[in-house]
């Protein structure tokens, strides 16, 4: 028996319209106008006999129908591409890849790692959108994110990469004009501020001094805060995935070995979109990197730590002297 069906782009039109909330998105997203857009969806109301949209001040609404339809609409395009993608034929073009991640993780851990991802896939066309902007999954074109919180987020699947560790740092050259053998000695001026208070405290609350210390430098966020530091500007928050490398090559230093755990790094997705096999390569590597960087960090870290103790431990003159022989 032969199917009676709408015209397949009149269809498609009004799944990508009410799927991005907007005709214009979809127009993009279909290289269509916006006119064309419009003229589908009529088409379709009126095949229906009943109204898709409320056109209202503001824009367009979906009715009650419009929304069943855009979601069996939604659900069949999946089920077609996904067939679809079985029996095509390897593609000579780039796959393109939409990231979107916190701008501080993007430019201080990201980026300088991106290299080795594109020699391993050079198939994949990487976009990195970075932006502090929560994307909303089901109305913008983006494969998954990579966001700083506490995971509790609406509306996404959340997978927990790495812990956010929380730890001070300054510059070699700040803590040797400034030193400070313990929390309590802190001064609150030299402290530079974050956006996000709740980390200061969080830290604060760790080292005891919540009570006693207050954070009153200038109020930088992110990355701005870690270059701060590594100027010689103050003692900067951070956590150890952004500070690492500088860490790693001395040019921030930890003063504590105080740590506060608050938040964590997690790789967000719509719920059940069809994961890609560029998005599953991505995946792999960020973790694999991520797994490798923390557990050299850690090494470091405590190697780092056992030489703090041990010059600690010596006497003034000797520590003059070897600093002398150098």
């Amino acid at each position: 028996m032969s199917r009676r069906l709408p015209p397949l782009n009149s269809l498609k039109a009004f799944e990508a319209a009410a799927r991005l909330a907007s005709f214009s998105r979809a127009a993009a997203e279909l290289n269509v106008t916006h006119a064309a857009i419009s003229r589908h969806v009529r088409a379709l109301e009126a095949e229906f006999r009943t109204p898709l949209f409320e056109r209202t001040g503001r824009g367009v609404e979906l009715t009650e129908v419009g929304r069943a339809l855009a979601q069996e609409l939604t659900t069949g395009f999946d089920i077609i591409a996904a067939a679809a993608s079985r029996f095509a034929k390897p593609s000579r073009r780039k796959r393109r890849l939409r990231v979107t991640s916190d701008p501080s993780f993007a430019a201080l851990w990201l980026v300088p790692r991106l290299g080795r991802f594109t020699a391993l896939h050079p198939g994949i066309e990487l976009e990195i959108d970075a932006s502090p902007r929560l994307v909303d999954f089901a109305k913008e074109d983006i494969d998954f994110g990579i966001r700083w919180g506490g995971g509790a987020w609406d509306g996404v699947d959340a997978k927990k990469l790495a812990d956010a560790e929380l730890t001070l740092v300054c510059s070699p050259q700040f803590l040797s004009a400034h030193p400070i053998s313990k929390p309590a000695d802190l001064d609150g001026e030299r402290l530079i501020q974050e956006t996000a208070k709740e980390c200061w405290n969080a830290w604060l609350a760790a080292a005891g001094i919540a009570d006693r210390v207050t954070p009153s430098g200038p109020t930088l966020n992110g990355d701005l805060a870690i270059a701060a530091a590594e100027a010689g500007q103050g003692l900067a928050l951070a956590d150890q995935i952004q500070a690492g490398d500088a860490l790693a090559a001395g040019y921030l230093v930890r003063p504590f070995e105080v740590v506060a755990t608050r938040y964590a790094y997690y790789l967000v997705r719509r719920p059940g979109a069809r994961v890609t096999e560029a998005a599953s390569a991505f995946e792999a590597w960020l973790e694999a990197e991520l797994k490798a960087f923390t557990a050299k960090l850690a090494k470091t870290t405590a190697v780092r730590a056992e030489i703090s103790r041990t010059l600690a431990k010596s006497k003034p003159s000797a520590r003059r002297g070897r600093v002398a022989a150098r």
